[in-house]
């Protein structure tokens, strides 16, 4: 699901969004501000000379002055980045940047103890101001320098998720490309080898030849009108395969059985565009040359699984290794494309005579 950014829904759920996030952040501020008062509370051992309110109001005038001073930090950073170069330069930026922020900090750090103070009746004594600088000023640059860090880290792992996400995209987009390519090639070596057909039987029967010719029309225009699309639905490609088979048996006529199973409700199911045919085309010119026998292809699925088989009775393997030609090597870097490590794709020897080609992969209910 999507959401469209120029809704009037997307600015006020932002909105609420950028309010969860300050609620949070103003929450986390003011607990990290109790725990460290407590803490405080704690080491002073149980002493009485001290109200215990004031340890809070000494750490949390504290954290709130940081709180208020980190967006300076990251404004300055972004404008002054820690890895810019030249180094000496962005060091003495910072360090300029760092004294600045403590002074500030101390400053402002005070200034709310003693309004604290005020409002409760009593006087905050400062103490020796220059100790006090000092003191605060050494905690003051390690806390620079920890935000420094923690932004160089951000970026960083942002920069290496965009790419990381980047090389994901690219690598699906050529894959994509790939896909197109293999079934692009499936489409010139099929056309070829039907004129070829068409040719031969022009010879024989030029009605036959006319018949095929619109066959070849009809089918073409199939192919194209889902040509860039990877998966179609099953009802399109058993059109096609259904095209195929009208043309050859067109030309082997009375020899050439052709028999297609496929249960209807199949049909929406999500296929790989163009595989059957090759398959079918394969075994027609090595299983049954002349066009002499029967050929079978049985469509299923089970436990989420599509299964394709394609009989022919033919002459069969030679071999016991099958030689992949352009059509099967297609079909094999295809389903591999789409289905890594989880399609199946075989071929074998049927006795007495003939070959089986069976393949399987996942689909969607």
């Amino acid at each position: 699901m999507s959401v469209d950014s120029n809704s009037p829904a997307f600015p006020v759920a932002t909105a609420r969004s950028n309010r969860a996030i300050w609620a949070i952040y103003v929450a986390g501020v003011l607990l990290y501000g109790v725990y460290l008062g407590i803490n405080q509370l704690i080491g002073l051992g149980g002493n009485t000379t001290i109200a215990p309110w004031k340890p809070f109001i000494w750490e949390m005038s504290s954290v709130l002055v940081v709180v208020w001073l980190l967006p300076l930090i990251l404004f300055f950073e972004r404008r002054f980045r820690f890895d810019a170069r030249p180094r000496w330069r962005t060091i003495l930026l910072h360090l300029g940047a760092a004294l600045s922020y403590s002074g500030l900090h101390i400053t402002g750090m005070l200034l709310l103890r003693h309004l604290a103070y005020s409002i409760a009746g009593e006087h905050y004594d400062n103490g020796d101001l220059t100790l006090r600088y000092i003191y605060e000023l050494q905690k003051d640059l390690v806390t620079y320098l920890i935000v420094l860090l923690i932004i160089f880290a951000g970026r960083e792992f942002q920069i290496r998720r965009t790419g990381e996400l980047r090389a994901v995209e690219l690598a699906g987009e050529l894959s994509q490309a790939r896909l197109s390519q293999l079934t692009a090639q499936i489409e010139p070596h099929f056309l070829f080898n039907a004129l070829n057909a068409i040719s031969n039987r022009m010879h024989e029967d030029v009605e036959a030849a006319d018949r095929m010719i619109s066959d070849l029309g009809s089918l073409m225009r199939a192919a194209y009108d889902s040509s860039n699309q990877a998966l179609v639905p099953l009802s399109r490609e058993l059109e096609w395969l259904r095209g195929y088979a009208s043309m050859m048996t067109e030309r082997f006529r009375g020899q050439l059985s052709f028999e297609l199973n496929v249960p209807l409700e199949l049909n929406a199911l999500q296929v790989p565009r163009l595989l059957l045919q090759p398959l079918v085309e394969n075994a027609l010119r090595h299983g049954l040359p002349n066009g002499h026998g029967n050929l079978r292809v049985d469509v299923t699925q089970q436990e989420g699984r599509l299964h394709y088989e394609i009989r022919d009775d033919g002459v069969g393997m030679k071999d016991a290794a099958v030689n992949f030609g352009t059509g099967l090597s297609n079909v094999a870097r295809r389903l591999e494309l789409l289905y890594p490590g989880t399609h199946v794709f075989e071929i074998r020897r049927l006795q007495p005579r003939g070959t089986q080609v069976s393949l399987s992969f996942p689909v969607g209910s």
